[in-house]
């Protein structure tokens, strides 16, 4: 007899580290060394102002200990005049720099401790920003309109994918204190509470799709909970949007691997994946044979096929076809779990638990002698011990009797033919 309760195994989705937005905008680097005219000693906080020419934009940066400077997120497209001035020192600048070029030698004479600035240098360079200055090497070639349009729009590019990067890390904090708060709130069977947060942090970033995996799992347990308490109308809404939940995180999933501007553990994304298709699928077979859609049940079995496509462990990709397959028979729909059935059997002909259950649905699509013949293989299979024998033997008989079958005789597997009788 089946049990009129629900007990789900499956695996919940970990609090895990969610993974941080990097903007792929086209960068590049300035780098050099200060150092005092003539000798070797590094100026120390001396004062380095990148300054775009060919449009606006300035990277200002100090340097180290070691007179070394460093800005790695210049445009790479850009043009840039770099003004340096220090404490006690002549400033000077240089012209015409593109990034990701050699390292920068720059010396600063005693002097005044005066800075510059980009029209201090424009009018040095007479008016042209981009002319030579001192220590300057040569100009960089003038930017033809159509250059400068195009330089724009990946400057403009950069810029907002910059902003959706940091807007996108600026809600990571606050996503994982709502995870957390729901998955303490899971552990203490709390699930109201759990969804509540599992929703926030939906409504923080839509696009994560840990937090909906996350709400799935809750609504899904929550659900469970409401049919064992007799409150199917409820249960079933559960169901259906846990459904939807794990729809969301699967889709988020994909856009991840797709997103070249996301960290990807291939092995993570994979066992996020199994849990999202497990999840979805034992919502789905629930309302398909505690509640009859048989659409349900159908896409239960698709789910059940890529689980076992996710699963590594030859024993776990054996029961899920099994589970589909049972599906079927549960959501009435006898025909086509005869043929799931029939399908394990093809390359698992002793599996026993198949031939228990495609005995039971021949019966219920009215195939009676295909159902004790099905069920009598089941007896020349299994153990005596086992706890399912004295029930077959029983159905067979009401069988036989109640439809006026063949007795199905029983197979010697050992030499392929009927036991011998024994003698009195």
């Amino acid at each position: 007899m089946k049990s009129k309760n629900l007990s789900l195994a499956f695996a919940v989705c970990a609090l895990v580290a969610l993974l941080t937005l990097s903007a792929s905008a086209q960068v590049g680097r300035i780098e050099g060394d200060v150092i005092k005219t003539g000798t070797t000693e590094p100026i120390v906080g001396a004062q380095v102002d990148i300054v775009r020419t060919d449009i606006k934009g300035n990277y200002p940066v100090k340097t180290d200990k070691k007179g070394h400077f460093l800005h790695a997120g210049v445009p790479f497209v850009g043009t840039y005049t770099i003004i340096v001035s220090a404490d006690g020192c002549e400033p000077t600048f240089l012209t015409g720099i593109r990034p990701d070029r050699e390292v920068l030698k720059i010396d600063l004479r005693p002097g005044d401790g005066r800075k510059l600035t980009i029209a201090d240098v424009t009018k040095a360079a007479g008016g042209k920003p981009g002319a030579a200055g001192a220590g300057a090497p040569a100009a960089a070639p003038k930017m033809t309109p159509e250059e400068a349009k195009k330089a724009k729009e990946e400057y403009e590019k950069a810029a907002k994918e910059r902003e959706e990067a940091e807007k996108f890390n600026a809600s990571i904090g606050q996503i994982n204190i709502k995870l957390k708060e729901g998955n303490d709130a899971m552990a203490k069977n709390d699930h109201s509470t759990a969804i509540a947060a599992f929703k926030e942090a939906v409504t923080l970033n839509p696009t994560i799709h840990i937090s909906h995996g996350n709400l799935a799992i809750a609504l899904q347990k929550r659900a469970v909970t409401q049919f064992n308490a007799g409150q199917r109308d409820a249960a079933k809404q559960d169901f259906i949007d846990s459904i939807a939940s794990s729809n969301k995180a699967i889709e988020g999933l994909d856009a991840q691997e797709k997103d070249t501007k996301m960290k990807n553990d291939p092995v993570q994304n994979k066992a996020n994946r199994r849990t999202y298709h497990v999840v979805r699928a034992e919502s789905e077979s629930i309302l398909g044979g505690k509640f009859g859609d048989g659409a349900q049940a159908e896409a239960a079995v698709k789910d059940y096929d890529m689980i076992a496509s996710l699963t590594d462990d030859p024993a776990e990709k054996k029961k899920y076809p099994l589970k589909g397959a049972n599906v079927l028979f549960e959501a009435g729909k006898s025909e086509e779990a005869i043929v799931a059935y029939n399908k394990i059997l093809e390359t698992d002909g002793d599996n026993i638990d198949v031939l228990y259950q495609l005995g039971l649905a021949y019966a219920g699509a009215g195939k009676f002698q295909e159902s004790a013949n099905t069920l009598q293989r089941f007896l020349d299979k299994a153990p005596e011990s086992h706890p399912k024998v004295t029930e077959v033997k029983a159905v067979i008989k009401d069988l036989v009797v109640g439809n006026n079958l063949t007795p199905p005789k029983a197979i010697d597997d050992k030499k392929g033919r009927a036991p011998a009788k024994r003698k009195p």
